[in-house]
This record gives C-alpha cells, sequence and structure tokens, in this order.
C-alpha cells in the first residue's frame, strides 16, 4: 500500500511538472517569436490562451499514460510517447482555439516552437532526471567491484554489460569478440579489446580471475 501510494505521488509530481512546462513552452514560444519582445495584442492574446492550452495539453499527456513509467528508467520508448502526445495536442489546441476564435492573434510559428519547446523540456527533464539518479546510485563511473572481461559483443553483451554496470559485486573492465570491426568500439563505455583468444593475455594485464 505504501509503494503504491509513493508511485501516485511521483506520478502527480510528474504530472505538476509537465502542467507547468506546457504553461512556460507556451509563453516562450511567443517570448522566441518576438525576439524576446511580445507586442501587444499578442501579449494579452497569449494570455487569454494559456488557460485553455493547459488544460488541453495536460489532458492529453495524462491520457497518453506519460504518468505511468518511471523517470528512473527513461528510456526511447518514452521519448517517442511524449512525441506523440505533444504533436496530438498541438492539433487539439490548433484545431480548439480556431474553432472557438480565440486563434484570431495567435502567430502560426507558435504552434511550431510550442510542441519543440515541449519535447525538449518533458524529454529533457527525464532523462536529465536518469542521469542524475544512476550517478547518485552507482557514482560517475559505477561501483567498483571484482574485474571481469565479458566474452562477445554482440546483443546480449549490451543488456549483460548494463546490468553489471549498475551491481556492487562486478566490474566489467574489458569485452572480447572474434569480429575485427569491433575492435576498439565501445559498449556502455567498455572497450572492445580484442579476440577471443587473447583472454589469458588481457586477464593478467586487467587483473581479471
Amino acid at each position: 500500500m505504501w509503494t503504491k501510494s509513493k508511485l501516485n505521488i511521483r506520478a502527480l509530481m510528474a504530472f505538476g511538472h509537465d502542467v507547468v512546462a506546457t504553461a512556460v513552452c507556451w509563453c516562450l514560444a511567443y517570448w522566441l517569436r518576438f525576439n524576446l519582445d511580445i507586442p501587444q495584442p499578442f501579449f494579452g492574446g497569449m494570455l487569454a490562451n494559456l488557460p485553455w492550452v493547459v488544460l488541453i495539453q495536460s489532458f492529453v499527456f495524462w491520457w497518453f499514460g506519460l504518468y505511468r513509467g518511471i523517470w528512473r528508467y527513461a528510456s526511447l520508448p518514452d521519448l517517442k510517447r511524449i512525441l506523440g502526445a505533444t504533436v496530438f495536442a498541438t492539433v487539439i489546441v490548433t484545431a480548439a482555439l480556431f474553432f472557438t476564435r480565440h486563434g484570431i492573434l495567435l502567430p502560426r510559428s507558435v504552434l511550431l516552437l510550442d510542441p519543440i519547446l515541449l519535447v525538449i523540456v518533458m524529454g529533457g527533464s527525464r532523462f536529465s532526471y536518469r542521469v542524475w539518479k544512476e550517478h547518485h546510485l552507482y557514482g560517475p563511473f559505477g561501483q567498483k567491484g571484482e574485474p571481469v572481461i565479458v566474452l562477445g559483443a554482440g546483443v546480449s553483451a549490451v543488456s549483460l554489460v548494463r546490468d553489471l554496470a549498475r551491481s556492487q559485486e562486478w566490474q566489467v573492465v574489458g569485452i572480447l569478440d572474434d569480429n575485427p570491426a569491433k575492435f576498439g568500439r565501445q559498449l556502455h563505455g567498455i572497450k572492445v579489446l580484442g579476440r577471443l583468444d587473447e583472454l589469458p593475455v588481457w586477464a593478467a594485464m586487467l587483473n581479471v580471475r
């Protein structure tokens, strides 16, 4: 019960963050459109449309399920969901404002700038939080543990290296693979050192048991 309440609180906090973001990005779009000096009557139009924009966009974001995920694990699918939600919200806002004639003094460029700013702010805040959280939990270079070498640089190795980077018990110090095209490349910051048959050499150099 406590965990569920905690998750609900975090979802509400995330929702509150995005509500503020919708208002800020709407005003910022006007600010950029008019080179940092919004003339009248556009300034009045911006404020008059602001409640409609915040209400519609906030509803669409909630309906798209942007608050079911966890910011700590923000990933590309989350960014795609944000992009889809902002595009859909922009279409609804545009239709609503022009249908109600609130969009008479609405510059078309604002309708382009607003969703771009929303994606940057909403997506950027989520990924920034993820980076901060992982740095806080694992440190800038991950937890120091027993050094290990991962054999193979395929799809499975990508998942393994990512999981081991969050472990307090292990520390990946290198990867070996028989594909010469992968030599010198990196997976999650870990370098592909050489061939599989060079394992004894690299193990001795890197103190891997």
